[in-house]
Order: C-alpha cells, then sequence, then structure tokens
C-alpha cells in the first residue's frame, strides 16, 4: 500500500470543521498532528501558562481569542508569533476562574461548599479586587507591540476595564484601513478621543460596541456622525453611555446604514431624541430598555417610520395600547419586547389584535406575572403560538 502524502491528509482534514474532532484526529498520526498545526487558523486560550507552547505549534493563526489576563509581554509574544492575525479578542474575563470560589465568596457571591474547600487557601476582598484589577489591565505598551505586529487586524475586541487608552488609539490608527469590527465594552478609560480617532480615520467599520464607556459624550458621537463610518456603520452599542443626550442621537441621523441601536440606560434621552431614532429608517433592531422618559410620542413615531424594524426592545418603559396598536400592519416586526414595561391599560385583546394584525410577528414577550390578565382575553392558540412569558 503506498504511503499516504500530506497533500491527502490535509484533503481529508479539510472536511474536518469541529474543533474538537480535529483535535482527536491530529492526534491518529505525526503527519496529520503536522498538518493540523499549519492550517489552524484560530485558537482560544484558557490558561495563559500554555501561549509560548501553543503559539509556537499554530503559526498560521489569524484568530486569537481568551478570556484570561494578558500581560505586556503575553501581548508583545502575540504579535510576535502572529503577523497573519486578524481578529484579536481580549473576552470577559472569567471571574470564578482568576479569583477561585473562595474569592467569589469574599467578593460576597453565594457559593456552596465542596469537599476540599476548607484546604484552599483563603483570598480576602480585598485581594480578590486587586486580583481583578490586574487582570483587567491592558497596558499600553502591549497593545502598542500588537498594532505594530499584527497589521491585517479587522476585529479587535478589548473587554477589560483597565485597558490604556493610548494603545487602542494606536490599534485604531493602525488597523484604520482593515478594521470594521471594534468592541471596547467596559474600557472605562475610553473617551471621546477614541471616537475622534475613528471618525477622522477612514475605517470601514460596520460594527462598533462602546457598552460601558461611561466617558463617552454627544461630542463624541458628532465624530462619528460626520465622519466616514456614517456610511459604513450597521450596528451602535451605547448601553450604559449615560452621559449622551437627545443632541447626541439627533447625530445618529446621519449614519446611512444603521440597522442596530442599543440605547439601553442612556436615562437622558427624551422624546425629543426617540422621535429622531425613528427617522432611522435602516433600523432593524432598536433596543430602548429603560428609557423611562419616552413615551407613547416615540413607540407611535417608530412604528410609523421604522418600516424594516424586525426586533423592538421596551423593557421596562412606559408603553400604552395605542403604542402597540400603532404597529398593527408592520411588515417586518418578528418580535417585540415588553417585559416588566409600566403599562396600566394594555389587555389581552391589545395583543390579540397585534399578533393577528402584524402578519411577520413571532413572539412577544411579557413578565410571567401579565399571564392571568392576558390570557382572559386571549384564544389559547394565540398565546401558546406567540407569548413568550418571562420571569426575573
Amino acid at each position: 500500500m503506498s504511503k499516504i502524502g500530506h497533500d491527502e491528509l490535509g484533503q481529508i482534514l479539510d472536511r474536518i470543521t469541529d474543533p474538537a474532532d480535529r483535535k482527536s484526529t491530529s492526534q491518529v498520526c505525526k503527519g496529520w498532528w503536522l498538518i493540523e498545526a499549519q492550517s489552524r487558523t484560530s485558537l482560544r486560550v484558557n490558561d495563559p501558562h500554555h501561549l509560548p507552547r501553543l503559539l509556537a505549534r499554530y503559526p498560521n493563526l489569524t484568530t486569537f481569542e481568551t478570556p484570561r489576563g494578558m500581560s505586556n509581554a503575553d501581548l508583545a509574544l502575540v504579535a510576535q508569533s502572529c503577523p497573519k492575525l486578524e481578529a484579536f479578542i481580549l473576552d470577559d474575563i472569567s471571574i470564578s476562574v482568576e479569583i477561585g470560589r473562595q474569592g467569589m465568596r469574599a467578593l460576597g457571591y453565594t457559593y456552596p461548599y465542596r469537599v476540599g474547600d476548607e484546604d484552599a487557601l483563603g483570598i480576602s476582598n480585598d485581594e480578590a479586587h486587586e486580583i481583578l484589577r490586574v487582570v483587567n489591565e491592558v497596558g499600553d505598551q502591549g497593545l502598542c507591540a500588537l498594532a505594530e505586529g499584527c497589521p491585517k487586524l479587522s476585529k479587535i475586541v478589548l473587554r477589560r476595564t483597565g485597558a490604556g487608552l493610548l494603545g487602542i488609539m494606536t490599534m485604531i490608527t493602525s488597523a484604520a484601513h482593515n478594521l470594521t469590527h471594534l468592541d471596547l465594552e467596559g474600557c472605562s478609560l475610553v473617551t471621546d478621543q477614541v471616537l475622534e480617532a475613528i471618525g477622522s480615520s477612514s475605517c470601514p467599520i460596520r460594527i462598533l460596541s462602546l457598552r460601558f464607556c461611561s466617558e463617552i459624550t454627544d461630542a463624541g458621537l458628532r465624530f462619528l456622525a460626520n465622519g466616514s463610518c456614517s456610511k459604513t456603520m450597521e450596528q451602535l452599542n451605547l448601553s450604559s453611555c449615560r452621559e449622551i443626550t437627545d443632541d447626541g442621537v439627533l447625530l445618529l441621523c446621519n449614519m446611512r446604514v444603521l440597522e442596530e441601536l442599543d440605547l439601553r440606560y442612556c436615562n437622558q434621552l427624551t422624546d425629543v431624541g426617540g422621535q429622531a431614532i425613528s427617522t432611522i429608517r435602516t433600523l432593524k433592531k432598536l433596543n430602548l430598555d429603560c428609557l423611562f422618559n419616552l413615551t407613547e410620542e416615540t413607540f407611535v413615531a417608530v412604528a410609523e417610520n421604522c418600516i424594516n424594524l424586525e426586533v423592538l426592545n421596551l423593557q421596562q418603559c412606559h408603553v400604552t395600547a395605542a403604542s402597540i396598536d400603532a404597529f398593527l400592519g408592520h411588515k417586518c416586526l418578528r418580535c417585540l419586547n415588553l417585559f416588566c414595561c409600566i403599562s396600566h391599560d394594555i389587555k389581552g385583546s391589545t395583543l390579540e389584535s397585534l399578533a393577528l394584525g402584524c402578519p411577520s410577528l413571532e413572539s412577544i414577550v411579557v413578565h410571567r406575572t401579565w399571564r392571568q390578565r392576558l390570557v382572559q382575553d386571549m384564544q389559547e392558540s394565540t398565546v401558546s403560538r406567540f407569548l413568550k412569558f418571562w420571569f426575573n
């Protein structure tokens, strides 16, 4: 029997897409072990101690991801080892992994004891907070090394409260021509300077998340609205950017292809901003959760003007029956979330009419405590088909 060559082994391996199956296959023979290492393009590192060995084994990575802390030296090693990198993802920190069960208890979390816990090294509240502070830091030096060593980056995710501002700015500037996805959720050091860097560059950015970036203001949104990214941005997450006002939201009307907008907890917004949002006719997903100052005026305007809207979240908003009735006949709405919304006149008949009068509708989310008052005025088939009962 003739020996199977590397080309044939590679063709077989190409048909195996599941990561676990590829790992198992690579252990069959040395040939597959070598080919799997050369052909692998993505890596998720759960233990940074293995980083040098893993990066040496996989020289052709285009995606790197980890939920663990990364030092400047770690980042520099990634930059040196992965010149073809296109996606760099520092995902949400796993708190329980970083500080253990004892640390979680020190922070006030309730964790049942297991055998061996009594022998584990104790940790104080202050020590737990210090560990988390350190692992959330992402140094400017390391980020600058990434910017220099990985010129092909198009997706950058930095979900770290301590990510350095200079490093973030350098990465944006370096990746300007390729950057399409930027997620800075929770980066407490991010300011309007970052949005100025994005707006003044030629970034073809499509997805931008600034969730929990509490220093972002209307001035920052002006840079986005007046920059070239206003012609490319499809998804924008401003959740919990509490300094944003109606003036900033008015600027978003310049976004020409915006499909998804998240404004949760932007509590300064009123109907002035709400009605401005309704003029963005390209919207498909809109999240207005916890915007207590919005009224029927905004919701009716959204129903009438956002003709492509598919998903609308009105959790904890003041919603009236008239607001719901405005969506009768809407051609695209698939999901309406009314969980925990504040309402005194929404009845089962209101939601029944919407379910039957909105041909695209698939689900209406309400609080479980509404069940009794709603089902009295609704057909059982409508309840089972459309209503989703959630609980806190």
